[in-house]
């Protein structure tokens, strides 16, 4: 009796969609990073003294912006893949209508063939995203050369002359990240003995 309370259940796959619209949330995400520290810049260039230092952080937060807009690539190959296999998958799922529908259990080999290669690609392709989010994010600045600063620096100076020569604002952007749905506890320990009541009559 008890055995069927602490029985495991089985977790429901969820659809490809669900996998392509949080691959979209996700490059949402990083685009509004992208402006948050275009902000930063603006704002650290208006507000301090062009200096070697200055150069040097708006080099890192530019590098940072590189390294968001690569992973935004990587977020569009992912999606336009987990798009394509979705595409496969009806496509099978028709294949076998067709197929029941003249009452024959043969499949064409190659479909499947190549359908279990695009399967392993995609595999293979989240294995690589898994490594490439897993190493840390090293901002070098051992990388920086004399020349790239100085550089730098003359830019800071040419855009701080812009911003004095404006005198104006920049508006604030409003960044919202998605808020964490609230749940009581109490309703949710409710909700599985509920369940385990259930499953036991």
């Amino acid at each position: 009796m008890f055995r069927r309370c602490l029985r495991k259940r089985d977790k429901k796959a969820q659809s490809i969609s669900t996998y392509i619209n949080d691959m979209k949330n996700l490059d949402h995400t990083l685009e509004m990073m992208i402006e948050r520290v275009k902000q930063d810049i603006i704002r650290i260039t208006r507000d301090q003294k062009p200096t070697k230092h200055l150069a040097r952080r708006r080099l890192m937060y530019k590098r940072h912006i590189q390294s968001i807009e690569e992973r935004r690539n990587n977020v569009l190959s992912r999606t336009l893949q987990l798009e394509n296999l979705h595409l496969n998958e009806l496509q099978v799922r028709s294949l076998k209508s067709v197929a029941e529908a003249h009452r024959s259990s043969q499949l064409n080999t190659e479909d499947v063939e190549s359908l279990i290669d695009k399967l392993d690609q995609f595999k293979d392709d989240f294995a690589d995203i898994n490594d490439m989010l897993s190493q840390d994010l090293a901002f070098d600045t051992e990388e920086m050369t004399e020349e790239e600063l100085m550089k730098e620096l003359e830019n800071c100076i040419v855009d701080k002359e812009s911003f004095s020569v404006k005198k104006e604002e920049p508006s604030d952007i409003k960044i919202l990240f998605p808020e964490v749905p609230r749940v009581n506890k109490v309703d949710v320990w409710r909700k599985k003995f509920d369940e385990k009541v259930r499953a036991v009559v």
